[in-house]
């Protein structure tokens, strides 16, 4: 099901494979999202019952697209008082977060030169969008954590998605929860499209967030034309960096069935999904395989584990810590566990990173579930170059600027130059007009 590699032999082919992983399924099906954003852009609410019959549940209607209050409390009355009251203890810790997050969030203002005032502040983002995926299983836990980081940034008008399979009663509670009042049952790249463009139906956003199959993703990154987005958050994946060290309490066997538990962790999400554990140790390699043999067994989604770990998971073996961490660096993993024997200073190396789990108590399933920290996170090397889904995703920056007289004639001649430069005249003239 899943191989060893070691790094120094390992093909082209195969690594390639491992790094590229998901970006290959959103780029074969770009084309076919295309067509479907043109869809809903033409035929809007026609479009969207016509997708989700054909895709979702067939027997769907026009009607069953709005979530009324009736359906909520249908909800609450059907649904077990121990899963509700966890999804609110889940909220409460999403909010502890996302609260200390937005005081971290400054305005600033500072004087750089006599009569020179320059700064920048953050406002809210008026109308979001959530898209929460769906299929065998609701997920609560993404609908509570974009809806908080939303609500503590103040947006206006939160909009979400959900998907139109099954009842989703605990994906409706915590919508519910959090404050969430306009949600529409419809998914995939039709989703996006109606929260982009708009239908009769669904009034367009501003930005949309969260994570989705490549059809979501490909939808997300054409939309941009139209949309912010907050970033291209495909199948889920993670790798586990560990060493061949172990701490007195347990010996290398119990390590490997951790790094086992957590790469299986990872491919029951689905077949796109990727678990990679990357060590110094092949002792531990083999020891994991074996384990991953063992417990999977065990699993429910064993469909889904078998092609996640012959697809884009790996064992990889490397000649160095150093190597390991560098290959880590280099794949910019969703998630990351450190499993060493210093996962500070190891943290201290990790550049490029969705979310990082440090120690042997800490698995990705905490951050998922319980943490409070925002598990809605850049795939697919996109953690290169951006970051988690936080407050900051639902606001922006406003920069402003105050002059007095004597500072804008200690700017004018700069103006003036390069005002000159670009043959812009009225420029120029903009600020000499003040002086006469």
């Amino acid at each position: 099901m899943i191989e060893i590699h070691e790094l120094k032999t390992m093909s082209k082919v195969d690594l390639d494979k491992v790094m590229i992983r998901a970006n290959v399924d959103i780029d074969e099906v770009k084309g076919s999202v295309e067509k479907i954003i043109a869809a809903v852009k033409a035929e809007g609410d026609k479009a969207l019952v016509r997708f989700t019959k054909d895709w979702d549940e067939p027997s769907f209607e026009l009607s069953r697209l709005v979530v009324t209050k009736a359906q909520i409390d249908e909800a609450y009355a059907k649904t077990p008082k121990q899963t509700i009251d966890k999804i609110k203890e889940q909220i409460e810790l999403a909010r502890k977060f996302h609260e200390i997050q937005r005081k971290q969030i400054l305005d600033w203002q500072i004087e750089i030169e006599k009569g020179i005032l320059v700064g920048e502040k953050w406002t809210a983002i008026d109308e979001v969008g959530l898209y929460v995926p769906g299929g065998k299983n609701p997920f609560p836990t993404v609908q509570q954590i974009l809806a908080v980081a939303a609500k503590t940034a103040g947006c206006k008008r939160i909009v979400s998605c959900i998907s139109p399979r099954g009842d989703n009663f605990e994906v409706l509670i915590a919508a519910n929860e959090c404050g969430i009042t306009e949600i529409y049952r419809v998914g995939g790249a039709q989703a996006i499209a109606a929260m982009a463009y708009g239908t009769e139906t669904i009034k367009p956003v501003s930005l949309i967030a969260g994570p989705g199959s490549p059809y979501v993703t490909a939808a997300k990154i054409l939309c941009q034309q139209k949309v912010a987005i907050d970033m291209p958050a495909g199948p889920s994946e993670a790798i586990i960096l560990a060493d061949g060290s172990v701490p007195p309490e347990f010996d290398l066997q119990t390590k490997a069935r951790y790094c086992a538990a957590d790469v299986l962790a990872r491919a029951e999400h689905g077949p796109d999904s990727a678990g990679v554990l990357v060590t110094d140790s092949m002792e531990l390699a083999k020891l994991t395989k074996v384990e991953i043999e063992k417990q999977y067994e065990t699993l429910s989604r064993q469909k889904y584990i078998k092609e996640a770990l012959s697809t884009y998971s790996a064992l990889i073996v490397t000649q160095t810590m150093k190597e390991a961490i560098d290959f880590t660096n280099q794949y910019s993993p969703e998630h990351l566990e450190v499993l060493v024997q210093n996962p500070e200073e190891t943290l201290d190396l990790i550049h490029n990173a969705g979310s990082v789990f440090l120690g042997y108590y800490n698995p990705v399933a905490t951050g998922d579930y319980a943490t409070g920290i925002n598990h809605i996170l850049p795939s697919a090397g996109w953690a290169r170059q951006t970051s988690a889904v936080g407050v900051w995703t639902f606001m922006k920056r406003v920069q402003y600027s105050s002059l007095t007289k004597k500072g804008l004639d200690r700017l004018k001649p700069i103006v003036q130059t390069i005002a000159n430069v670009e043959g812009l005249d009225a420029h120029r003239r903009s600020v000499e007009v003040r002086f006469e």
